[in-house]
């Protein structure tokens, strides 16, 4: 097994990537947070959405708990939900309730439609504190990863993924965006999740239009990391080569595919 800052070198280097892939680690005791060097508080009332950002982009190594999420709780009808959707919330009725009241008449129709989708959001386990850091620091030892990039990107980390040991990957979108389909639903099911960022998280945590989010188990990172290399040395490497749509594929299809007994 590699270092954690060497995988995530290649991996940046191997796919092009513009930003640090992002560590994760959930803590059912906040009290963990203290141990992780450099770990800072979101600076002033925050959402969800706007961390990765700060982590990916800016080098920070931010910590969380549902106290940090009261000011803003306190003032909207949402209460909790971007962080009860991490599990450092409890999903219970009353709470549920309170979103989508918020919900009705600006992302759904109506509340009944809001209830549904409510119904549908995954379920990760209980926590008291979330921390996220760049991959290459070092700062703890990550359970998930959060890789952002494009749809080219997005294509060869996972054939890179399942080179070696195939795994069927699946994209969601239960409605709102990434903040409930890539990591909590990672931690749900134990596999990877390739979603869509949300309009919030391109607002507020500046992903490009063109991004997508991938959240991983990091024990799949050495494992993508290698079949990505395999895949280079067939020549299939970031950026893809273009070709022509009226082109004759005849030349490169017997090279890549030959009749073999």
């Amino acid at each position: 097994m590699g270092t954690w800052n060497g995988l995530a070198k290649e991996m940046k280097e191997l796919l092009d990537l513009d930003s640090s892939i992002v560590s994760v680690k959930r803590l059912e005791d906040k009290e963990g947070l203290k141990n992780i060097a450099g770990i800072e508080k979101p600076a002033g009332p925050f959402t969800y959405c706007q961390l990765p950002y700060l982590v990916r982009k800016q080098g920070k190594t931010i910590g969380i708990t549902k106290d940090d999420a009261t000011p803003l709780a306190e003032k909207m009808q949402l209460r909790y939900r971007c962080l009860r959707v991490q599990g450092l919330a409890p999903a219970d009725d009353k709470q549920l309730e309170h979103e989508a009241k918020g919900f009705a008449g600006f992302w759904f129709n109506d509340i009944e439609t809001a209830r549904e989708s409510m119904k549908a959001y995954p379920k990760p386990s209980p926590i008291e504190g979330l921390a996220l850091s760049p991959l290459e620091d070092e700062k703890y030892e990550p359970e998930y990863l959060l890789v952002y990039g494009n749809g080219a990107q997005m294509t060869l980390l996972m054939n890179g993924l399942q080179y070696f040991e195939y795994e069927q990957i699946q994209s969601y979108f239960t409605g709102e965006g990434s903040c409930a389909d890539a990591l909590p639903r990672c931690v749900e099911t134990g596999k990877p999740s390739l979603c869509l960022p949300c309009v919030g998280e391109r607002g507020f945590g500046l992903v490009n239009n063109d991004e997508m989010v991938i959240a991983l188990p990091a024990d799949r990172l050495q494992r993508t990391v290698d079949g990505l290399k395999a895949l280079k040395k067939t020549g299939l490497a970031y950026p893809p080569a273009q070709l022509e749509a009226g082109m004759d594929v005849t030349p490169l299809f017997t090279a890549w595919y030959p009749i073999q007994d």
